[in-house]
């Protein structure tokens, strides 16, 4: 029931980001570029050609015990399952981020004086901490980790179809839907420019990380915001999420979705635990932005393992009647 109930809440998700995103798109100032249509196309006809191949080689050669036909066969139930998998994944992406694109075009004014303000009560001092990690060593250090984040995504969904189990690939994307609901709706309430935005610290002050650390969105970020039309092209979108921080998010997803590997658990755990540290000066998070990150992680993964866990048979099964005393 598993690997259906992950596919039902992935599929669900998608719906209804859609339907908020059709219902939204005329009210707003993001428009969906005619540029995407080809793109989308030539997804959905790699997909086709993959599930038919799969389905050739599967029919042709199940009754063929030779090397050849074991290697053709494993080859192509890789095939099925990445087709399977990027069938519920791409378009999730696209209707979650045509809705962070919305989310973000608001006129609402950014929580970032408060979000700063929580971590003073925290006792966080961000600039102080910037300063703390801005030399030759520890920044290089932080800046890897931080983007050795977007690599890890892919692999996941490769090494769980390598391992033709279905079931873990698309546990992993129903986080990702999940998830992006969370991270939807408190984008949406709370916006946020960024600790970089808001502190404005000069250059020589994070001069050993990237160039445009924590501002690689902002562009974006004001285009949408201005209130003129904004074309959206989809493969050429940023990651706009400031509150809560996604990276912290997904970071502890990965970790949680590789735990079936021992070998690959261990060091992709520590490489995220530096990665979430990262998002501090390098992703230009405040700390209640990895707190809250750390929450819509932790919270998908009870959610999903309770939709895996999930079984209809039961849950429609009519309790036994009680024997009263003296009946």
């Amino acid at each position: 029931m598993g690997a259906k109930n992950y596919l039902y809440a992935t599929v669900v998700t998608m719906l209804l980001f859609a339907i908020v995103d059709l219902l939204w798109l005329p009210r707003s100032n993001v428009r969906v570029s005619p540029l995407n249509w080809p793109e989308i196309a030539v997804v959905a006809l790699c997909l086709l050609a993959a599930a038919l191949v799969s389905w050739i080689c599967s029919r042709r050669l199940r009754k063929d015990d030779s090397r050849m036909a074991q290697f053709v066969r494993r080859a192509s139930d890789f095939l099925q399952s990445l087709a399977l998998v990027a069938a519920a994944f791409v378009p999730m992406v696209i209707s979650t981020t045509i809705f962070m694109y919305m989310a973000s075009a608001t006129e609402r004014p950014f929580a970032d004086p408060t979000l700063a303000s929580i971590d003073m009560w925290l006792g966080f001092d961000w600039q102080q901490f910037l300063y703390a990690t801005n030399n030759r060593i520890l920044a290089p250090v932080l800046s890897f980790a931080y983007h050795a984040l977007g690599p890890q995504l892919p692999l996941v969904l490769l090494l769980h179809a390598a391992a033709r189990r279905n079931d873990r690939a698309l546990e992993f994307v129903a986080l990702l839907a999940v998830s992006s609901v969370f991270t939807g709706v408190a984008m949406a309430f709370i916006p946020a420019e960024g600790a970089y935005a808001y502190f404005k610290p000069a250059a020589d002050q994070f001069s050993h990380f990237t160039a445009k650390a924590g501002m690689w969105h902002y562009e974006t970020l004001t285009a949408l915001r201005s209130g003129q039309p904004f074309d959206l092209v989809i493969i050429k979108s940023d990651g706009l999420v400031t509150f809560p921080s996604y990276h912290t998010a997904l970071g502890i997803m990965i970790i949680s979705a590789l735990r079936y590997y021992r070998w690959l658990f261990w060091p992709v755990g520590c490489l995220n635990a530096v990665m979430i540290v990262s998002t501090l000066p390098e992703g230009g998070h405040h700390l209640i932005d990895v707190v809250a990150g750390a929450m819509v992680g932790i919270a998908s993964i009870l959610v999903v393992r309770k939709i895996g866990s999930y079984d209809r048979g039961k849950a429609f099964t009519a309790p036994a009647a009680v024997r009263l005393p003296g009946a």
